[in-house]
């Protein structure tokens, strides 16, 4: 991670200004990904691609877009299938390898269900980290205090991502199905009733955390977690990957981009993307 991030900085840090999005948060996590399957560095164009297509499927507009996800879906299938393949005919020391090797009680994974597992690797562990990275360098734009704290105490960085998380979380709400009737606080959801549970009203619960329209990374562990990776079953399967790339990620850019500032309009994704953050952020900081 540290790798890729330095290599990253390396070709911005001269100038002493960046495009945050193109030049630093799409290319950062797939090499790692790339790593960690055992895929070729040289695929990363593709997993980009794949990834935010296929999650197109969760934008209020997918039925416009059908036929991208399909086409997205199919292609990135196919590439999955070919790398299990290749693994099985030749294991190595990646991630790949040890799922085709993992069994559980004499069961395991089936061909079908390698498939599902990597591909949820490739997509969430792509779209999200780079998202979520633009979000929360945006957030230390505008709290400048703590871009230098983080710098200056790199052992805040667990803190820091949670607390960034916690405030401007990349995603902010997800869709459920009652698979049976619930009732809640006297509130039937009758078998089959769609549910959106707001992640980010959730991450600003003033029950949970004290003084939580306050952004501070230094904020002590409440004794709940943060809601943008998830809960219950359906817990982010990447959220460790996730947590200790931007953990490596922020603590190295505070301290190569000092006096960071946003140098120009912002572009955002739709606010009703499933995935949310930054298409564009024009970064100014010390040149060195």
């Amino acid at each position: 991670m540290r790798e890729v991030l330095d290599g990253l900085l390396d070709q911005v840090t001269a100038s002493g200004r960046c495009d945050l999005v193109a030049d630093i948060c799409d290319p950062y996590p797939i090499p790692i990904i790339c790593e960690l399957l055992g895929a070729p560095k040289s695929d990363w164009k593709s997993f980009s691609v794949w990834a935010e297509d296929v999650l197109r499927i969760f934008n209020p507009n997918a039925a416009e877009e059908t036929e991208r996800i399909l086409k997205a879906q199919i292609e990135l299938e196919e590439y999955t299938r070919q790398l299990i393949a290749d693994r099985r005919n030749k294991p190595a020391d990646d991630l790949i390898t040890s799922l085709i090797a993992a069994e559980e009680a004499g069961d395991k994974l089936s061909e079908d269900e390698l498939v599902m597992m990597v591909e949820a690797v490739i997509v969430g562990g792509t779209d999200t980290t780079r998202n979520q990275l633009g979000c929360s360098v945006a957030l230390f734009a505008e709290h400048p205090d703590q871009w230098q704290l983080l710098a200056e105490q790199p052992e805040l960085a667990p803190r820091a991502v949670e607390e960034t998380m916690r405030y401007f979380g990349a995603v902010r709400s997800t869709g459920r199905i009652a698979s049976v009737d619930i009732e809640y606080k006297g509130v039937l959801f009758p078998k089959g009733s769609f549910v959106a549970p707001a992640l980010a009203m959730a991450n600003r619960d003033s029950s949970v955390y004290s003084d939580p329209e306050t952004f501070d990374i230094r904020r002590e562990p409440s004794g709940q977690p943060q809601m943008t990776f998830g809960s219950g079953i359906h817990y982010c399967l990447g959220a460790a990957l996730s947590r200790a790339e931007q953990q490596e990620a922020l603590v190295i850019m505070a301290q190569r981009m000092r006096n960071l500032k946003i140098d120009g309009a912002v572009t955002w994704k739709p606010s009703t993307t499933a995935i949310y953050g930054p298409e564009k952020m024009p970064l100014t900081f010390d040149p060195s």
